[in-house]
């Protein structure tokens, strides 16, 4: 119920709600989304709402878990979900495999695993065209 209402929060662009089934000093870990392209770690509530605003902004995005199962302390999800580029529209979709470990009835560790090439390659795209697009309303 914890990791189905974090991707609730998130699918209504919900920030504060997603942030909510988190303890303060969660770790979330993604094997991409770095500033060199490799793996992103974060540490804190504060660092993790500085990494999804940003792309609630620009992108509306519905995740849900497909499958979930709790074992040995760690609970394992397959996520299905889109992204979708408000400005482009273009849109990604897909599927990643989540490790959550909990405290309490909150998430203190999030790890996500991605496709890393589609996941690069949509958003080196989107800003590009993003980029393009600006210029000629500019002029």
């Amino acid at each position: 119920m914890i990791l189905d209402s974090s991707h609730a929060a998130w699918s209504r662009g919900d920030i504060e709600g997603v942030l909510s089934n988190y303890v303060d000093d969660l770790t979330y870990y993604c094997n991409t989304g770095g500033p060199d392209g490799g793996p992103l770690s974060i540490v804190g509530k504060q660092a993790l709402r500085h990494m999804l605003q940003p792309i609630a902004d620009v992108a509306e995005s519905v995740s849900v878990s497909e499958y979930f199962r709790f074992s040995d302390g760690i609970g394992r999800a397959k996520i299905e979900c889109y992204i979708r580029h408000k400005t482009t529209h273009h849109t990604l979709v897909g599927s990643y495999r989540q490790l959550v470990t909990y405290r309490g009835n909150r998430i203190a560790r999030m790890e996500e695993f991605h496709d890393a090439a589609k996941m690069i390659a949509f958003w080196r795209m989107i800003s590009g065209e993003a980029a393009i697009e600006k210029a000629l309303l500019a002029e």
